[in-house]
């Protein structure tokens, strides 16, 4: 079963370009009339967010109305009658998303779904708001591109981002044509973080969701803990607290770097090596590819997945089932 679960879920990474395609293909069939927003707002968890928040990092310096992910169940003041809300759940029966959905309908927010089925298309359906519907049978943190697409060509349609659909399309070609060799990154990256500590630093904003991604990605397909932090806060707190307990010194750093990273953190990043060496096992400083802001984000996310994919392999465990996850939703519903 580890060898099947493997070879799935190293068959769904080295996909990503095709899914963003077809995900484009699939979401023009669904149009949204355009409304005048003066924020946008997306809720959803766990792999079901992720697109949202690439999106967010993406239009950081460019949206022209404040963007918010929602990972809970209460909505923020922010959120009203002139905001954009996404309700996102691959499953469409996320408990906290299905309670978000809820109260942005309830206070009159422009509201889109996007699901593979569930409650949460039961209700939008119901209620004859625009569903954005992915193919099920994926588990939800391999479903980034159906799960991301839906969210751009939105934001790009009502005007909110313009050229997000063309730089989709740069990006679902540009994985497609360099994906071997970030498969060859991906395994000697992989083959040091074996027994040890995944530790991964974002050193500008624009990554700061690809950190989680990895995060997420090791904790679910590797079944190991991994830390995250960011440059240049790190050197005002967490540079003291490395090493330390000592166990942790059997760590391996990983530093995402794009050309927005700035000079001073740069240097910050090489004085802080010197400085703590002795307290890690091996560095990787890994740079995005690509030109637009898309290209370069999803870059290190696809290199991410198949990190994860690759070290659940050499501990010999299977990628797919997240058993721990299974296991809480089954005592949620039941009320324990």
């Amino acid at each position: 079963m580890v060898d099947s679960g493997y070879l799935i879920m190293k068959r769904l990474a080295w996909e990503l370009p095709e899914q963003l395609t077809d995900a484009i293909r699939r979401s023009r069939s669904t149009s949204l009339a355009a409304r005048t927003s003066a924020a946008v707002a997306v809720a959803g968890m766990g792999g079901s967010a992720i697109g949202a928040d690439i999106i967010a990092a993406v239009l950081a310096e460019s949206c022209p109305v404040p963007f918010r992910v929602v990972r809970d169940y209460r909505l923020p003041a922010i959120v009203g009658q002139r905001t954009l809300f996404f309700a996102v759940s691959y499953s469409g029966n996320t408990e906290e998303t299905l309670a978000a959905y809820e109260q942005a309908t309830k206070r009159g927010c422009q509201v889109v779904v996007v699901t593979g089925g569930g409650e949460l298309r039961r209700l939008a359906e119901r209620r004859k708001q625009p569903i954005f519907r992915v193919p099920s049978g994926l588990p939800p943190r391999a479903a980034l591109g159906y799960l991301l697409v839906p969210l751009a060509l939105v934001l790009d349609q009502v005007g909110v981002a313009r050229g997000l659909t063309s730089q989709l399309k740069r990006a679902a070609a540009f994985l497609g044509k360099f994906r071997a060799g970030f498969w060859r990154q991906a395994r000697t990256v992989a083959r040091s973080m074996k027994g040890r500590l995944p530790i991964v630093y974002s050193t500008c904003r624009l990554l700061d969701p690809v950190a989680d991604r990895w995060r997420c990605q090791l904790n679910e397909n590797a079944k190991v803990l991994c830390h995250t932090g960011l440059f240049p806060e790190h050197n005002h707190n967490e540079i003291v607290g490395m090493g330390s307990p000592s166990q942790l010194r059997r760590s391996v750093i990983v530093f995402l770097v794009d050309k927005r990273t700035h000079p001073r953190t740069m240097i910050r990043m090489k004085q802080t090596i010197s400085i703590v060496r002795g307290t890690f096992e091996r560095v990787h400083r890994l740079q995005t590819g690509g030109s637009a802001l898309l290209e370069r984000v999803l870059s290190l996310c696809m290199l991410g997945d198949m990190v994860s994919v690759e070290l659940a392999r050499l501990q010999g465990v299977d990628p797919f089932p997240v058993a721990r996850i299974d296991l809480l939703k089954s005592r949620m519903r039941g009320g324990r």
